[in-house]
């Protein structure tokens, strides 16, 4: 259902005196029933065991690590030749839930806003597009909203997915379709259970540079339930996405677990969930429109890991693995680690977890003071609002040894005051055209995807995060990106190296997505929108040289020609800026737009861009041929170690190949029921060295 804002009259001051007076009674009343504002100081672990209330078990529980083993796995036919099968015209898909997160916040004055004074002073820097095209537009009048953009490049494809319904593949030079659209169903078709059946959104796409496969995830929602509750997890056989796909379906939880973002690390593939205990039952929504849905309770952020090495070879047996729930309600969400470039982390590193920005300490209830902002919307504030840091945490799994695997707290980084944009209503964003009812969530309530991790040939290694917030500019509120870059220099810890808040001007910036070259040269995709302009996707951007805490300039990808309504002001949820593993400098985007304004036709759009200073880094490639020592056959699925971590595995005809930084490397290769061999090579920049092993 809308929510629908009143607008200012001569009697603005009365009413708000009045409004006040309820709403303070009221939130007194909240708080002495229900402890809203717990000064409850966070927790490393909450075992699983804590919430039996709204949870039942869902794997093996050993030690504090709960064990969840695939519900189903198989191979695909090859998706090109799977059938498609779009919604049936009259059951349209609403948009599905995306509970609000109650942050622990209080709002201060953001001391780090870049304003429009420094772009004069800095060199034009930042390219134009270099090309860009249509991607995927809502496939079929049945088909749900928002599209949760998302995207992914990789070596010569590129590969989009959206919402529930859709997927295709590129040419990610030329932009031409190569597969689809074709329903996401299509991946999951001959499947059976709850992948199949009850798909419910948050899909995710990703591309593991290091054994060349595409990824693609999304949550589901099992019969008799009424929200998601299982992950589904499709891995390709080869580096093609159009062929076969090694699919994996597990049950994480009885409650709800929303959404999930991955990274991608040598051992495993990391996930974080967002966890809520479910309401009462209520029937499922069939059609549109329907009353809006019980609200599902928080309970807190969850991180996941599944097996990378065994997900890449079909081993039925690739369980996953969580530490439970952190913290429980009081504990901000986080964003996994995705590791970017030729060089991976240390060896035995462990995944690097980034949470939204909270108090250093809890404040004690009753501390705080209600008032009303600029719109005349609620908010928590006092006159010195707590410290804010950045946790990081560390995932480190032990597949051998599950109770040894732990996720600690590693660092506590001084993160920079905020104010948020709309704490308190989702029709914030302004658009072209419309009514305030019409206008849309900011999504200012989390880290937006990805956790970009980059490791430089120095050694250091850097991690780059953005979120939404709220940047007064002449007494007006304007949404805009802050942005920030942690950095961890050899045998230290994770310190912040640079932050700010990006607003130029009066235009309303939200839904960000940043990522870095191998240069260190940063790009921050956004979508931008106003009461003057239809939304449009644009990015800004800076180089490695420029002074620190300033995007040099902006571009426009796209421009919008319409403005969404009637959509529950949903948008988004989420954008995608990916490296093209290649050069390893052109970066691509996506995000969402409208041609027309109209309700819930979204449509999205793919480009790419590079910095003329960026040069590909130096590098080679390994050529892996693997057969049986008798006979000489090539072997299928042989698992590929480089330099002690888990790469990749061998295909069909026994070869593997990785991209590596130029020197000498180790090798092991191994798969169950041969013997196992090690080996040295060494990789000579612009070369291909073949590597010859049998087993």
């Amino acid at each position: 259902m809308k929510k629908k804002s009143t607008s200012k009259s001569a009697f603005f001051n009365l009413r708000v005196l009045i409004g006040l007076l309820v709403i303070s009674a009221g939130i007194l009343l909240a708080r002495l029933g229900s402890g809203t504002f717990s000064n409850a100081p966070p927790q490393a672990n909450v075992d699983s065991t804590s919430l039996a209330q709204t949870e039942e078990a869902v794997g093996q529980q050993v030690g504090q690590t709960l064990v969840i083993c695939p519900v189903h796995s198989d191979l695909s036919p090859p998706l090109r030749d799977q059938p498609v099968e779009w919604p049936q015209t009259g059951k349209e898909l609403e948009s599905p839930l995306n509970p609000r997160i109650p942050i622990q916040h209080e709002d201060g004055a953001d001391p780090v806003i870049q304003g429009s004074f420094f772009q004069p002073l800095m060199s034009p820097s930042i390219p134009n597009p270099i090309h860009q095209w249509s991607g995927i537009h809502r496939p079929c009048n049945a088909c749900s909203f928002p599209p949760d953009t998302n995207g992914a490049v990789g070596k010569t494809q590129y590969v989009e997915v959206a919402s529930i319904d859709a997927l295709q593949v590129f040419d990610k030079i030329t932009g031409a379709s190569l597969l689809g659209p074709i329903s996401m169903s299509s991946l999951w078709s001959g499947f059976g259970g709850t992948c199949e059946t009850g798909p419910s959104g948050d899909p995710v796409v990703f591309y593991d540079q290091l054994a060349d496969r595409w990824i693609i995830t999304q949550f589901a929602t099992p019969t008799g339930a009424n929200f998601p509750q299982d992950e589904c997890i499709a891995v390709s056989q080869t580096g093609d996405a159009r062929g076969a796909w090694y699919r994996y379906h597990y049950h994480l939880t009885s409650g709800f677990v929303d959404y999930m973002k991955f990274g991608v690390w040598p051992d495993g593939y990391y996930m974080a969930g967002n966890m809520f205990a479910t309401p009462t039952p209520t029937p499922r929504p069939t059609a549109s429109p329907t009353p809006t849905p019980a609200q599902p309770r928080w309970l807190g952020p969850q991180p996941f890991v599944f097996n990378r090495a065994k997900m890449l070879v079909g081993d039925p047996t690739a369980c996953a693995q969580t530490r439970g729930i952190i913290g429980g309600p009081n504990e901000e969400t986080f964003l996994p680690s995705y590791l970017d470039g030729i060089r991976p982390p240390p060896v035995g590193d462990p995944n690097h977890f980034v949470a939204f920005p909270q108090p250093e300490t809890i404040r004690p209830e009753g501390t705080e003071s209600e008032t009303l902002d600029m719109k005349g919307q609620l908010t928590l504030s006092s006159p010195t609002p707590a410290p804010l840091i950045y946790r990081v945490w560390d995932y480190h799994v032990d597949w051998d040894h599950p109770a040894n695997s732990s996720f600690i707290q590693r660092a506590s980084v001084p993160a920079a005051a905020f104010s948020r944009v709309c704490p308190a209503a989702d029709n914030c964003v302004p658009e072209l055209g419309l009514p305030q009812a019409d206008w849309l969530s900011a999504g200012d309530d989390r880290l937006m995807f990805r956790n970009a991790y980059r490791r430089f040939p120095d050694g250091h290694e850097s991690m780059l995060n953005n979120f939404t917030v709220r940047a007064p500019i002449r007494d007006d509120p304007v949404a805009a990106i802050r942005w920030f870059e942690l950095r961890r220099m050899p045998s230290g810890n994770w310190t912040l190296r640079q932050e700010s808040t990006y607003r130029p001007d009066s235009t309303w910036r939200w839904m960000g997505s940043i990522a870095s070259d191998n240069q260190g040269n940063i790009a921050l995709g956004f979508n931008a929108s106003s009461t003057i302009i239809f939304p449009q996707i644009r990015y800004a951007g800076r180089l490695a040289t420029d002074p620190l805490n300033v995007l040099s300039g902006e571009r426009h990808l796209f421009d919008g020609t319409g403005s969404q309504e009637d959509t529950e002001n949903r948008w988004g949820d989420y954008s995608d800026m990916t490296v093209d593993p290649v050069d390893d400098c052109t970066f691509y985007y996506t995000n969402e737009y409208y041609g027309v304004t109209e309700r819930a036709v979204w449509r999205t759009r793919i480009g790419y861009f590079r910095f003329a200073q960026c040069t590909a880094p130096q590098k080679g490639t390994d050529h892996f041929v693997v057969t049986a020592c008798n006979g000489g056959a090539p072997i299928h699925n042989a698992l590929v170690s480089i330099d002690s971590r888990p790469y990749g595995a061998t295909l069909t005809n026994g070869t593997y190949g990785a991209v590596l930084a130029p020197g000498s490397h180790s090798y092991v290769i191994s798969k169950p029921g041969h013997t196992t061999k090690t080996g040295s090579f060494t990789i000579t920049n612009g070369q291909t060295t073949p590597i010859h092993v049998c087993l």
